[in-house]
């Protein structure tokens, strides 16, 4: 198939699918109970910076059909606010690949599913390798290179954190409802038994695939690696290393979905970005937004990095509190064009938003999606969110993935109760739901799905 006519193919169905489409109901309550336990594994996705750019008439045919149908929250049957349209022209990703089963399924082999990010259709379904269970995924810019890796045990199964794990190159192949996945192995070689997995992260370009690993151990010495490899020849090109738990540890990480993927993050090309929390004097936590350079000599992690912003905890008490990121989730969020940090926080701010939720009490509280340049450090905005007089420690927000300019984030909010979760794209004043990619997890704590198990 020539390029012309795969654009045209592409466009066709789009626009096919969506005048189909009719609007989509409200969410449901996410799936199983909240766990009560908080790991210190962060929450991840993402993928980051994938974004699509659409050509022309399906561009105009996503505009036309998504202002249709985007959703005004209506709690207690009244509009909250009055969105704008979620627009093509943000860069939304036209594909989702996620690992396709529950965590809580210990037993069967793990697959891949490729979705229609919008409208929640199954595409397609890769099975893994014989004798093999997919562990992990992290996209590229394009929204159609991925990389995977695969262990022998689902992820659940007791151990599995310790897994050598072999990796493969998986591409979108095809447009529309035709489109399907292709797998290869990579020239990357396998973990040692015995190494666990902090982060994976593939490059925008899709030819460098950072990892970060360490021992699983109990030995406070282990170092913590992190290592950057050709995807096409499979060779080493950088490794730094730190004492274990420069990033955020590993522990029973494998215990509740995939192998992490967004506690590294590119920067561009050209560096590499990770969160630390670190305590002050006064008592308090910050999160420092760490970088590396490509550039940088290879060696000490932590003396080849530089802070790029250091932003406080927000408070979880139910009182006025400075807008500030959620800290413990740990989520490295960079705009594709590598200007901003986006994380998900609350407390007051001057941003106005629709009220949600709690509307018998002061609505004092933010919860929504600010932006942080990387060049100040310094918070620019709040992207996206409600005013709530909710606040404390089960009133969250957080991103799996931001479009090029940080503009439009995939991301998950909840209120204090399971009834009032929303996951969907949020922009400047809008919301639109978006069906959940994995069904039978839960969503809200680092333990969900959501966020080690899809890519853009």
């Amino acid at each position: 198939m020539t390029a012309v006519e795969d654009r045209t193919r592409a466009a066709m169905d789009a626009i096919t699918g969506l005048v189909e489409r009719v609007p989509p109901l409200p969410l449901p309550p996410p799936p199983g109970a909240v766990p009560g336990r908080r790991r210190r594994v962060p929450l991840p996705r993402r993928r980051w910076g994938a974004w699509l750019a659409p050509v022309t008439a399906a561009a105009a045919v996503v505009a036309i059909a998504i202002a249709l149908v985007v959703v005004r929250d209506m709690p207690g049957g009244q509009p909250t606010a009055t969105p704008g349209p979620v627009t093509a022209a943000a860069g939304l990703p036209g594909y989702e690949v996620a690992l396709n089963q529950s965590w809580t399924d210990t037993t069967t082999p793990v697959g891949l599913t490729l979705t229609a990010t919008l409208t929640g259709q199954k595409l397609f379904t890769l099975l893994p390798p014989r004798g093999l269970s997919f562990a992990g995924i992290t996209g590229a810019a394009d929204d159609r290179t991925f990389v995977v890796d695969a262990h022998r045990d689902p992820y659940g199964v007791e151990g599995s954190a310790g897994r050598s794990r072999a990796w493969y190159l998986v591409r979108i192949v095809g447009a529309g409802a035709r489109a399907s996945l292709t797998m290869r192995k990579l020239p990357i070689p396998t973990t040692p038994v015995g190494t666990g997995i902090s982060a994976i992260a593939l490059s925008p370009d899709g030819t460098m695939l950072a990892v970060a690993s360490e021992a699983v151990s109990d030995n406070p010495d282990e170092q913590q690696l992190l290592r950057v490899y050709s995807v096409a020849t499979g060779a080493v090109l950088h490794t730094w290393s730190s004492p274990a738990d420069q990033f955020p540890p590993i522990d029973d990480s494998h215990s509740y979905g995939g192998d992490p993927t967004s506690t590294v993050a590119w920067v561009g090309d050209r560096a590499l970005a990770f969160n630390q929390g670190t305590r002050i004097k006064s008592g308090g936590v910050t999160l420092a937004v760490k970088v590396i350079d490509l550039s940088r000599p290879d060696g000490d992690l932590q003396g080849s990095s530089r802070t790029e912003a250091t932003l406080p905890a927000p408070s979880l008490q139910d009182s006025p509190a400075p807008f500030g990121c959620s800290w413990f989730w740990g989520d490295v969020m960079v705009s594709g064009d590598g200007k901003s940090y986006v994380c998900g926080g609350s407390g007051t701010s001057g941003a106005q938003l629709p009220k949600l939720y709690c509307l018998k009490q002061p609505t004092w509280n933010t919860l929504g999606f600010a932006a942080i340049s990387l060049a100040t450090g310094k918070l620019t905005r709040i992207l996206s969110g409600y005013r709530t007089g909710c606040s404390g420690d089960n009133v969250r927000a957080y991103p799996v993935w931001v479009n090029a300019t940080g503009s439009a984030v995939i991301g998950y909010m909840i209120f204090g109760d399971k009834t009032s979760a929303r996951f969907g794209v949020f922009t400047a004043g809008s919301f639109r739901p978006l069906p959940y990619p994995v069904a039978g997890n839960s969503y809200q704590y680092s333990g969900g799905s959501l966020l080690d198990m899809v890519a853009w």
